[in-house]
């Protein structure tokens, strides 16, 4: 029989994908946040600190350079901390968290002491505790991502929390560095929080909290004079702290362009350091000021953004830890130094002079980014986003919805509601577990799943039922072994 032969052209197929992994996906939003920081930083250290460079070391741009050298220390960090994995953290967390407690040890033993303080150590400008405020995050995320469900139960969650997170705070506050304490436990408590800790819990936790600070600050007497400085400056501010006056003044003097780089006139302690804002509001005046508050904002929001997007429960809580940390820092500083809470020694990030706290910043974005990184690379694998194991650890499902954003577990007086929460979160495919070994399901990828396999199951159907086969089309009476396919009516 003679053969049909098809002479109509045909485009040419694509070039077909090869499987692997998906291409690397960083925050560069993020990136150029923190890049814009560093750079108004350099820019108001030199601004702010060249006539001191000049008188003290005959180098008008000494600090200049020596906060040039910290950033690249700094960038090698960042970079290597984007490009390992995060969930390998987990692996370090106790190692990193042995080696904080030691060196917060021996600060308190061998470290040189400054302006009423041990914070340094062996002569140089390493701080520990500035180191320790990334590494007690990582350790808090792991321990708590490693609770799961049953973080709601005092002698596993509340207990164990509160001693360990008293532990580290006594080591720094007897330095003392009451700023940092402070800045860890409510890092720490929002860390918390978001684990998907009891509300009760989370209460009796910040009443702790309050009732420790009051003690420490009668205890300790530079806390308590800062604390009674601020009530006489809300009293008088003629009679009040100098620096906060000095600060006002710069911020008032500065107006809403302010006086021009270089030019501001107002001498105010620690200026290229913890009064770095006041300076900026003077020298660039309200614009600048609320840029570099924008900015801030802007790292939060990407902060959380990539937190919210993490795969697992340590990724969720450490990219919250550390948008937490760093946010937390900035803001104080800036309510410092305008006057809205009593002086402090935090640092501006990334903008005010110092190595150790640059260090550790650009150290927490490169997590950041390595969240972001493998986070993008499982979503963009449907075979990997299906199913992820959870070393044999019940999570709590991570809602991204903004009504269920955090772990909520069952309650004493909410067990059926629970149970039927968990008979529907199982049928929809957001969890399960098989064999002793939990697996967290991403919600997204299960409804896309179910969608496909209806369109194939629909479109099988209407050819077995054009073709009247029940399982593929007829075959076609030529010799070239074709199937027919009918056209459409």
């Amino acid at each position: 029989m003679p053969t049909t032969t098809n002479t109509s052209k045909t485009s040419p197929k694509p070039p077909r994908r090869r499987a692997g992994p998906s291409p690397v996906r960083y925050d560069f939003v993020l990136v150029m946040i923190v890049a814009t920081l560093i750079g108004l930083g350099l820019v108001m250290i030199f601004s702010a600190s060249y006539v001191q460079a000049n008188n003290l070391y005959g180098k008008s741009a000494f600090y200049f350079l020596r906060q040039l050298q910290w950033l690249v220390v700094s960038v090698i960090g960042m970079i290597v901390a984007a490009l390992i994995d995060f969930r390998i953290l987990k692996r370090l967390a106790l190692i990193l968290m042995a080696l904080t407690v030691l060196m917060l040890v021996a600060v308190l033993l061998f470290g040189d002491k400054n302006l009423g303080s041990r914070r340094h150590l062996f002569g140089t400008s390493v701080q520990p505790s500035e180191v320790a405020k990334l590494t007690i995050i990582i350790y808090i995320a792991y321990w708590l991502s490693s609770k799961g469900n049953r973080l709601r139960e005092v002698s596993v969650g509340l207990v164990p929390f509160s001693v360990l997170l008293s532990l580290v705070a006594l080591l720094i506050v007897l330095q003392p560095d009451f700023d940092t304490t402070a800045l860890i436990v409510m890092t720490a408590l929002i860390m918390f929080f978001i684990a998907g800790a009891d509300l009760k819990q989370l209460g009796i936790a910040g009443v702790v909290a309050a009732i420790t600070f009051v003690v420490v600050v009668t205890q300790i007497n530079y806390a308590s004079v800062r604390i009674n400085e601020f009530i006489d400056f809300l009293k008088d501010p003629g009679t009040g702290s100098y620096q906060l006056t000095a600060s006002l003044q710069a911020l008032a003097n500065g107006g809403v362009l302010g006086a021009g780089l270089g030019d501001g006139t107002t001498t105010i302690p620690l200026a290229f350091t913890d009064s770095i804002f006041a300076v900026i509001g003077e020298e660039l005046g309200l614009v600048g000021a609320l840029g570099v508050v924008a900015l801030f904002m802007a790292f939060a929001y990407r902060g959380l953004r990539i937190a919210l997007r993490s795969n697992d429960s340590f990724g969720l809580i450490l990219g919250c830890g550390i948008t937490g940390w760093i946010a937390l820092q900035a803001f104080v500083n800036i309510a410092v130094n305008t006057a809205t809470l009593p002086f402090s020694g935090l640092t501006l990030p990334f903008v005010s002079y110092g190595g150790s706290s640059l260090v550790a910043c650009m150290a927490g974005v490169g997590v950041l980014l390595s969240i972001s990184r493998y986070s993008n690379q499982t979503a963009a694998s449907p075979a990997r986003a299906a199913v992820q194991p959870t070393n044999g650890a019940t999570y709590a499902t991570l809602g991204l919805g903004w009504r269920n954003w955090r772990a909520r577990l069952p309650g004493a007086g909410r067990a059926r509601r629970a149970t039927a929460s968990r008979r529907t979160t199982q049928q929809s495919g957001r969890g399960y577990s098989s064999g002793g070994s939990s697996y967290s399901v991403k919600a997204s990828s299960a409804p896309r799943t179910a969608a496909l396999s209806r369109r194939v199951t629909r479109t099988k159907r209407t050819l077995a039922r054009r073709t009247g086969t029940s399982r593929k089309p007829a075959k076609s009476s030529s010799s070239s072994g074709t199937y027919r396919v009918p056209r459409r009516r």
